[in-house]
C-alpha cells in the first residue's frame, strides 16, 4: 500500500470513529436551538441512561466483534451469533426502564427503549464494518444519519420535544434492522451459534466498560438531580464537545486492534511490545494536541457568549475537569487493548469495580453534603477525575503483574 493510500485510510478511520461524537454534539446543539434548554436536559438525561444500559447490550458485544471477526474464516456467521446475544442483552436491559421511570430517573421510558435498541443495533453494525475495514461505507452511512438527524429536527422539531428522541432512535433502529437482514443472508449455511462462554465474556466486557466509561455517563442524570435540567444540558454539551475531539485517540486504538490481535496470536513478545509502544506514542501526541484544541474551542464559545449554558456558574471549571478526566482515562488504552485482545476481563473488572465503589461513595457524599447548584456539579466532576486517576494506577499495576514480559 502506498503512503498516500495509507494516509487516506488513516483519515477515513479517524473520521468514522469520531463520527458518533460529532453527531452527538450536533444533535444536542440542534435540540437546544429548536426545542430549548429544558428539552435538551431531559433528552440528555434519558440518552445517558440508554447509553449506560447500552454498555451491556452493545459495547460489551462490540468488543467481541473486534476480537473475533478479524480472525474468523467466515465473518458473517460469527457476527450473526454475536448479534443474537446482543439482542438478548437488549431485552433484559429494557426491563429496567419502567423502574427507572418510577424513580424519576428518566422522563420518556418508551422513547428511551427505542433509543437503546437503535443505538445497540447501529453500534454493532459500525463495529462489524470497523473489523472488516469498510471505512468508506461506514463514512457514507454516518453522513446519511447526520442528514436525517438535521432534517428531522430542523424541519419538524419546533414545538415537538419528542423529536429529540425520534430523530436519532428511528434512523438507527431502521439501519440496524436492514444490517441484520443483510447479515442473515450472508450467514446462510454457516454456524451462527455462540461459542461457549461468550455470554459470560460479553457480560464481563460490558461490566468493565460500565465501571469505567459508565462513571462519566451517570454524571448527566446526577447533575439533573442536584442542579436541574439547565446544568444537565450544559454537562451534555461539554461531554459532546470533549468526546468529539478525544474520539480521535479512540480511532487510533481501534485501528491498531486488528494488528495487535494478529501479533498476539501468531507472533512473539517483541512484536506485541512494538505495536503497543507505537500506539502509546501516537496516543500521547494526539491526546495532548487535541486537549489544547478543546481548550481553545471552549474559550471561543465562552467569549462569543451565544449560548446561555456557557454563562452558568462554574461552567469553565466543569469543562476543564471533564476534559482532564477524558485525557487521563485514555492513557491506559494500550493496556486495555492488550487485555481485550487476549479476552482477559476479570483482572480489569476487579480493578474497575473497586474504582466504581469509591466513585459511587464519593458521589453520594457530594450529593448529600454539598448544597444543590454549581458547587455540587463541580464536586461530582472532581470525584470523576480522582476516580479515573485511581483506576489507571491500579490497572497499570495489575497489567504489569499479568504480563510482565510485555509491559515491563
Amino acid at each position: 500500500m502506498s503512503r498516500r493510500a495509507q494516509l487516506l485510510q488513516r483519515v477515513e478511520v479517524l473520521a468514522v470513529t469520531a463520527a458518533p461524537g460529532g453527531q452527538r454534539l450536533l444533535h444536542f446543539a440542534l435540540v437546544q436551538a429548536v426545542c430549548g434548554t429544558e428539552a435538551l436536559g431531559r433528552f440528555a438525561n434519558d440518552l445517558s441512561i440508554a447509553m449506560m444500559l447500552g454498555l451491556f447490550s452493545a459495547v460489551g458485544w462490540s468488543a467481541l466483534v473486534l476480537a473475533r471477526v478479524p480472525v474468523a474464516a467466515r465473518s458473517a456467521p460469527v457476527m450473526l451469533g454475536l448479534a443474537r446475544g446482543a439482542g438478548l442483552f437488549t431485552l433484559l436491559a429494557c426491563l429496567s426502564l419502567p423502574l427507572l421511570a418510577w424513580g424519576d430517573w428518566i422522563f420518556e421510558p418508551a422513547w428511551t427503549a427505542l433509543l437503546l435498541a437503535g443505538w445497540t443495533a447501529y453500534t454493532l453494525a459500525r463495529h462489524y464494518g470497523l473489523a472488516l475495514g469498510s471505512y468508506r461505507w461506514l463514512l457514507a452511512l454516518e453522513t446519511l444519519l447526520v442528514v436525517l438527524l438535521v432534517a428531522g429536527l430542523g424541519l419538524f422539531g419546533d414545538g415537538r420535544p419528542w423529536l429529540a428522541y425520534a430523530a436519532l432512535a428511528v434512523p438507527t433502529a431502521l439501519f440496524g434492522a436492514v444490517a441484520l437482514a443483510l447479515l442473515a443472508l450472508r450467514a446462510k449455511g454457516g454456524d451462527a451459534r455462540l461459542p461457549a462462554g461468550s455470554l459470560r465474556t460479553a457480560g464481563e466486557q460490558a461490566a468493565l466498560n460500565f465501571v469505567s466509561g459508565g462513571m462519566s455517563m451517570v454524571l448527566v442524570p446526577c447533575t439533573v438531580q442536584v442542579a436541574g435540567a439547565a446544568y444537565g444540558g450544559l454537562v451534555a454539551l461539554i461531554g459532546s464537545l470533549t468526546s468529539v475531539l478525544l474520539l480521535f485517540p479512540r480511532a487510533l486504538s481501534f485501528n491498531a486492534l486488528p494488528a495487535l490481535a494478529r501479533v498476539v496470536h501468531h507472533q512473539g513478545v517483541d512484536e506485541v511490545r512494538s505495536v503497543l509502544g507505537s500506539l502509546r506514542r501516537n496516543l500521547l501526541r494526539v491526546n495532548s494536541g487535541l486537549s489544547l484544541l478543546a481548550v481553545a474551542a471552549w474559550g471561543v464559545l465562552v467569549w462569543q457568549g451565544q449560548r446561555a449554558n456557557f454563562a452558568l456558574a462554574g461552567a469553565s471549571a466543569i469543562f476543564l475537569l471533564q476534559l482532564a478526566s477524558f485525557y487521563v482515562g485514555q492513557l491506559v488504552l494500550p493496556e486495555a487493548n492488550y487485555l481485550q485482545t487476549v479476552e482477559e476481563t476479570r483482572l480489569p473488572l476487579r480493578v474497575n469495580v473497586l474504582s466504581l465503589i469509591l466513585f459511587v461513595l464519593a458521589c453520594g457524599g457530594v450529593m448529600a453534603i454539598v448544597p444543590p447548584g454549581a458547587d455540587a456539579v463541580i464536586g461530582l466532576f472532581s470525584v470523576l477525575l480522582g476516580a479515573t486517576l485511581t483506576r489507571n494506577l491500579l490497572l497499570r499495576r495489575a497489567v504489569l503483574r499479568r504480563a510482565p514480559e510485555v509491559f515491563a
